[in-house]
């Protein structure tokens, strides 16, 4: 059992959503979706630099 349990059950989606907002203002967050779209770019640079 979590040391400081929530007790409102609303609040622990809203305390993701807040850690999520903090985490992208320092840029340390990136979306599901924006992840995998960088993925396969990431790659092929990766690939194309090893052919060198």
């Amino acid at each position: 059992m979590p040391k400081n349990k929530l007790v409102v059950s609303q609040s622990e989606q809203l305390v993701n959503q807040f850690k999520e907002e903090m985490a992208e203002e320092f840029g340390l967050y990136r979306s599901a979706a924006e992840t995998d779209a960088i993925t396969p770019k990431l790659i092929k640079k990766q690939e194309n630099e090893k052919n060198k």
